[in-house]
């Protein structure tokens, strides 16, 4: 079984989904901590916190739905590319999972202790 080498480009699907993770989640709890320290109100924090969650976790969705296409075109292409279109596919399916988890007690948790 021969392999062909593989275009960068095709690496980053496998870290385009955490990597966006990883910016929402700093971003999440940076502007809780602004919002904690500078005594926003309540409101306007937790309507902040949730514009944010849903902004990424759209974004992330577009993610994953733009690796689900990837894969589907790369399932023709030379190997290693189809493996590399399915776990980044996984990965960013994973990473959304994640958001929504990471982001979830926006909705409900007291905003400062």
């Amino acid at each position: 079984m021969e392999t062909t080498p593989v275009p960068p480009r095709h690496m980053l699907v496998l870290i385009m989904g955490f990597g966006l993770w990883s910016a929402a989640f700093v971003a999440l709890y940076a502007v809780n901590a602004i919002g904690c320290a500078f005594a926003w109100p309540t409101v306007v924090q937790r309507w902040v916190m949730i514009g944010l969650a849903v902004i990424c976790s759209a974004a992330l969705l577009g993610v994953a739905g733009w690796s689900i296409v990837h894969w589907r075109r790369a399932a023709h292409a030379a190997r290693p590319v189809p493996s590399l279109a399915r776990i980044g596919t996984f990965t960013s399916v994973a990473a959304l999972a994640a958001t929504i988890f990471v982001s979830a007690p926006s909705f409900f948790v007291s905003m400062c202790m």
